[in-house]
């Protein structure tokens, strides 16, 4: 790539024989001009003097518009041609004709002076193809890239971000979003830090800026299938899932009414169900109602689409497959809970009352499985005793090696949803250390003066089912006086760790790199033209993540203007 300077030089040379070609069509025009009826009489008119100040003015504005004209046919010499075999020669030639037919043809033309003919008007469409044939060369060359349309995977609060920041600066980005939905894990919270918002506080925001811009184009139920290519000409194959409801759902909800039919609702980690046409949530964007496809050829079909009387519902909808060129790609695929089920010694599946700490986000938020109120998951009441066990998973060279960074705040955060529904309630927190970074640390030290919330520094070894269902907690203190401990709770919180949602055994051509857990790497320049946002990245809590995403978006404008 060559330097500023030498960059500088060839785009001055560019529009320099730009001008110059603009200014020999200028002349090439006024030749042509003087056979025009409408100029007859008007070859002995003397010059307009240095008095008419006016109509030089006016003379000067009627030379530039037709220049920027000639501009447009000019460039078309400089691309070797307009496009559709209509050479630029014509236009030069046509002066030249024989005078006599020129002014036979000219005593039909009703044409007014300064009035395209159908033919001038092809000619210039032709040559401003070529021209922008020509530009698009020469961006080329001096940029380095084929194409500087973004691609951003993953329309969690990390992809919002980074699709937007470049966006805004002027580039044509693509979000790609597997949910029906944008929002992520985010939208999933009750609340998040650092100023414990609630998820349509931000993103709402957001949502906004994407309806209102013209350069960010949304597609949901789409993954990436395949990635070959490099910096500036990658080329992606994705695949769409049928949403069953077209673009023009108003949200009405009319489809959804007509069913009774429910399916597990992932939304809400299958803590309960939903209805087989539904929103997922009801701060959904898109605003558009989606059908599971274990509904599509039963009965429930019909009365769904018999339901919607703006004919919105196609059950015919199929997976579509498609292909973008893209110049470059972050990869903002988020996280995953760490599969509890893994966690064989602390019994997840042995007992309702054992959650992890997603299901737990749920059980507080007021559009979750109970409306907000925690309650134990086996009968539907009041837990008087909780446990939160840090680290389930994390730092363990048997699960997850490395800290996940949010559990920690995660567990305090859930002690304060405790205790601001039920003042009686205990809250016992069994921790490694806790890790609560930077300002993150008076919210630790206000939860810590809180008498019934107890810090136990301990790593239980495993937890049973006593003989009246309840989770019964095993193990040793690790500080102080060293004790063996038994102790039964009403509800036990496992604090599971992040891992990376995009799988590690992708076997894409140009697939990014990654380390040893799968979170995609960020090498130290853009040479790459793939980065990444959010936990794609590593374990991030909201505040960094969005962080990280402006720092994706930049790298990835920097990549496709090849700098």
């Amino acid at each position: 790539m060559a330097g500023d300077d030498d960059l500088e030089d060839e785009f001055a040379a560019f529009e320099r024989e730009a001008k110059e070609a603009a200014a020999k069509a200028q002349a090439e025009m006024a030749k042509g001009a003087k056979a025009h009826p409408a100029d007859e009489g008007k070859k002995d008119e003397p010059a307009a003097s240095s008095d008419e100040p006016e109509e030089e003015e006016d003379e000067f504005a009627a030379f530039e518009r037709e220049a920027k004209e000639a501009a447009a046919a000019a460039a078309s010499s400089m691309g070797g041609g307009a496009s559709g075999g209509t050479s630029t020669a014509t236009a030069s030639s046509a002066p030249k004709a024989d005078e006599k037919a020129a002014d036979e043809e000219e005593e039909d033309d009703d044409t007014p002076v300064g009035v395209l003919t159908d033919a001038e008007k092809k000619l210039r469409d032709a040559a401003q193809e070529a021209a922008k044939k020509t530009i698009n060369q020469a961006s080329k060359a001096l940029f380095g890239a084929t194409s500087q349309t973004i691609l951003v995977v993953g329309g969690g609060i990390a992809g919002i971000t980074a699709a937007i920041e470049a966006a805004e600066t002027g580039y044509d980005v693509i979000l790609l979003e597997k949910q029906s939905y944008l929002g992520g894990r985010v939208t999933r919270l009750n609340r998040y830090f650092p100023k414990l918002c609630h998820p349509s506080c931000g993103l709402e925001i957001n949502y906004q800026r994407i309806k209102n811009n013209r350069l960010l184009k949304v597609m949901t139920m789409t993954q990436v299938v395949g990635v070959s290519g490099s910096k500036g000409d990658y080329k992606v194959k994705i695949k769409t899932s049928p949403r069953f409801i077209d673009e023009g759902c108003n949200g009405c909800g009319s489809c959804s009414d007509a069913v009774e039919t429910k399916v597990d609702n992932e939304y809400n980690y299958g803590m309960d169900e939903i209805k087989a046409v539904n929103l997922p949530h009801e701060h959904a964007f898109p605003m558009k109602y989606v059908i599971d496809p274990s509904v599509i050829g039963t009965d429930d079909a019909d009365k769904i689409k018999n339901a919607c009387s703006a004919g919105h519902v196609d059950l015919d909808a199929k997976e579509t497959d498609g292909d973008l060129s893209v110049g470059a790609i972050i990869w903002a695929t988020g996280w995953k809970p760490y599969d509890s089920n893994k966690l064989e010694h602390y019994s997840y599946s042995a007992s309702p009352d054992i959650i992890n700490n997603v299901e737990m986000e749920r059980l507080a938020a007021p559009d979750g499985p109970t409306q907000g109120k925690i309650l134990k998951p086996s009968d539907g009441k009041a837990p008087k005793r909780i446990a939160m066990i840090q680290c389930a998973g994390s730092r363990d060279i048997n699960h997850l090696p490395y800290c996940s960074m949010i559990c920690c705040l995660a567990s305090l955060k859930h002690a304060a949803y405790i205790r601001e529904q039920y003042e009686d309630a205990e809250v016992d927190i069994y921790y490694i250390d806790i890790r609560a970074h930077d300002k993150m640390t008076s919210f630790y030290e206000r939860v810590k003066r809180d008498a019934k919330v107890n810090f136990i520094k301990s790593k239980p070894g495993h937890i049973t089912i006593d003989e009246d269902g309840r989770p019964l907690i095993h193990g040793e203190t690790t500080i102080g006086d060293r004790k063996i401990y038994d102790e039964a709770y009403d509800l036990v919180v496992l604090a599971t760790g992040m891992e990376p949602s995009l799988p590690i055994e992708t076997d894409f051509e140009a697939a990014p790199e990654r380390d040893e857990y799968g979170f995609v790497i960020n090498g130290n320049d853009s040479d790459n033209g793939q980065f990444a946002a959010g936990v794609a990245g590593g374990p991030f809590d909201v505040a960094l993540s969005t962080q990280t995403a402006t720092a994706s978006a930049l790298k990835a404008i920097q990549a496709v203007r090849g700098n």
